[in-house]
């Protein structure tokens, strides 16, 4: 009869597991779904502000800054730890319109490498305008009609100079009338690709994750109750450094306005480079400091092996979202999402990562360890 019993019972028990799970990993993905689309560059992260904050549960003390970065806080005073990551992609901006209706770009921060705007070429973009998103194509003119000059110019590099984009209007008063003004933001256009193997590709794919992440983290805060004071931001204008800094100028910002004693770090780290890189699908990155043990290190290792959640590790690798929390009280760490492709319009991320992430992190405030 025991036995029978134990037979009846240990099916449902798999079922109603592997179904909770099944359900997290659908919900985590449905919330990237949602943000992905958003663009959000610099300087113009207020739409993906605004879905973030209409997600946010009741029982969040919302805050937002000048610059546009949003946190959500629970518990009183200041919180004693603060879970950070960035709002904001790299982007250009329209900085003229030619007679015969065609845009010029231009860069609105400084790129993360030097073969980041070739990526334009050919590709899909959407310029946010005040009437709504349109979509254009980057192209160039056509070889023979350049001149020998630039015709050389752009056999040894990619210039923005060299480059127009086509949104489909034939005049300047055309294209005004569809809504696009100098210095709107123009973004790639957000083509989600899903891949073998619960892998994911597109562009700022881990920054848009790494978002979702903080707002699924949010929603299980308002059952769990922490029993510690912590606050969740969502930092903008994180690709600007702040004058005379290796800091960004976002993250200077949330330092100030937080003043957390413990600050965990979400960012992203390049991925499958070789034997001693990061690879994808063996769980979040630990971003070691040069400056040797870390108490809080300690404590997200200890929780990672009681939970039996994979984490990786690497040593030295510099972030200017964590300098401005280095160098007084605060205790400050990266928990990097592994990317493979990073910066470009094709990142790839694995979602047994993302789920891995994003347990770490919530069992880290659910302990109350970070004290």
């Amino acid at each position: 009869m025991r036995k029978r019993l134990y037979g009846a019972i240990l099916p449902v028990a798999l079922w109603l597991f592997f179904g909770v799970v099944f359900a997290a990993a659908q919900d985590m993905k449905s919330l990237v779904k949602e943000l992905f689309p958003t663009p959000s560059s610099t300087g113009n992260e207020e739409a993906l502000t605004a879905k973030i904050e209409q997600s946010l549960p009741k029982s969040a003390v919302k805050e937002k800054d000048p610059m546009g970065s949003l946190y959500a806080r629970w518990g009183k005073g200041e919180p004693r730890l603060a879970v950070l990551t960035a709002l904001d992609e790299y982007g250009y901006i329209v900085s003229g319109i030619n007679p015969d209706g065609y845009l010029r770009l231009d860069r609105a921060v400084q790129p993360p490498h030097p073969l980041f705007d070739s990526y334009l070429l050919g590709h899909p973009v959407m310029i946010s305008t005040q009437k709504g998103l349109l979509q254009g194509i980057v192209s160039q003119p056509a070889m023979h009609l350049l001149t020998r000059e630039r015709r050389e110019e752009l056999s040894k590099s990619f210039s923005l100079d060299l480059v127009f984009l086509d949104i489909g209007t034939r005049s300047e008063e055309e294209a005004r009338a569809k809504g696009v003004e100098i210095l709107d933001p123009v973004t790639f256009w957000p083509d989600l690709s899903e891949l073998a193997n619960d892998r994911w590709a597109g562009h700022a794919l881990g920054l848009k994750t790494e978002c979702a992440v903080l707002l699924s983290i949010a929603a299980e805060l308002s059952r769990i109750k922490p029993s510690q004071e912590v606050a969740l931001g969502w930092m903008a204008q994180t690709k600007f450094p702040a004058r005379g800094s290796r800091s960004a100028l976002g993250a200077m910002r949330a330092k100030k306005k937080l003043q957390p004693q413990k600050v965990l770090i979400l960012d992203i780290v390049a991925a499958d480079r070789g034997e001693k890189s990061p690879a994808l699908g063996k769980g979040p990155v630990l971003v070691e400091g040069k400056e040797g043990a870390s108490k809080l290190k300690d404590i997200i290792d200890a929780i990672a092996r009681e939970k039996n959640i994979p984490v990786q590790s690497m040593v030295g690798a510099e972030s200017i979202l964590l300098t401005p929390f280095l160098g007084d009280s605060t205790e400050a760490l990266i928990l990097a999402l592994p990317v493979k492709f990073p910066h470009t319009p094709v990142e790839v991320v694995d979602f047994k990562d993302v789920q891995a992430l994003k347990d770490l992190v919530l069992s880290l405030i659910a302990s109350g360890r970070a004290k």
